[in-house]
């Protein structure tokens, strides 16, 4: 009998002693899954304070933008916070009222392509227009504009022309029409009337062969243009694939452009101006 209960006594310390060691290490993964949580929502809250930081500090639930005003490219100062996200396009046309001829300037022959008449641009975008060929020379690619500003006698005529072109070949005039806006626009929603826009060495796609393709794709966006008509756009757009065509939208913007894949009219539904 003495012995029985000695046994039984031995059986309860012996599950006394497992439920404690089950207890134990209950508690220690317990304390072990907190420590973990801890160390992650730490490392994320670091991540997330070092991404906001690089745009700017949040104070009064508004964003301070912090990054730098101006930037250096090669020998010029530009201002990395200047933006024009202006949209032109056959939705959007400029109004009846626009000065289209209103701060242009000159392109120096440096930078234009031998051969084309063109020769205007925005006056506030110039700067990064020599900036952006000189880092190319400097690489040693050559990169010069084709076609810049045009007025609306410029673009009437290179519509109608293709228009023309459309009528040849047997369509009817509506449709030929509808036919030419995806290749030239229409005069009044085109964005070289804004000389904001620059076609580069040759509007074709012979345009992909050539050094400066392949430059402006890794570069552009350091000087603030995006390619404006990308492909598998058209949708979005309403034109066709235009490897040469770049459009100036300002530094900061067309690296976050750039980031997202998104075309202008992407991004301006998507984020706004």
């Amino acid at each position: 009998m003495a012995k029985r209960r000695t046994r039984r006594q031995q059986a309860i310390l012996r599950r006394n002693l497992f439920l404690a060691a089950c207890t134990l290490v209950l508690v220690l993964f317990i304390i072990l899954i907190c420590a973990t949580c801890k160390l992650v929502s730490k490392s994320f809250g670091k991540k997330a304070q070092n991404e906001s930081s690089k745009a700017g500090n949040v104070i009064n639930g508004t964003v301070e933008d912090t990054r730098p005003q101006m930037v250096t490219r090669g020998n010029y100062e530009l201002d990395a916070k200047y933006t024009n996200l202006l949209l032109v396009n056959g939705q959007n046309p400029l109004p009846d009222d626009y000065d289209y001829e209103k701060d242009l300037t000159t392109i120096d022959d440096r930078y234009r392509e031998p051969g084309y008449d063109l020769n205007q641009i925005n006056a506030v975008v110039y700067p990064y227009l020599k900036a952006m060929c000189e880092a190319a020379e400097a690489d040693g690619v050559h990169l010069a504009v084709c076609s810049p500003y045009r007025s609306y006698q410029t673009q009437q005529t290179l519509f109608e022309r293709q228009v023309q072109k459309r009528i040849a070949e047997g369509l009817p005039r509506d449709q030929a029409e509808e036919a030419a806006a995806t290749l030239v626009a229409r005069p009044g929603t085109s964005e070289h009337h804004t000389g904001l826009a620059c076609d580069f060495i040759k509007a074709n796609d012979g345009f992909e062969l050539e050094p400066a393709f392949a430059w402006l794709q890794q570069h552009a966006a350091e000087y603030g243009f995006i390619m404006r008509y990308p492909k598998e756009k058209q949708e979005q757009t309403g034109v066709v694939y235009e490897s040469w065509h770049y459009r100036f939208v300002g530094i900061y913007k067309a690296d976050e452009i750039k980031q997202t894949g998104l075309c202008l009219e992407e991004y301006l539904e998507q984020y706004g101006s």
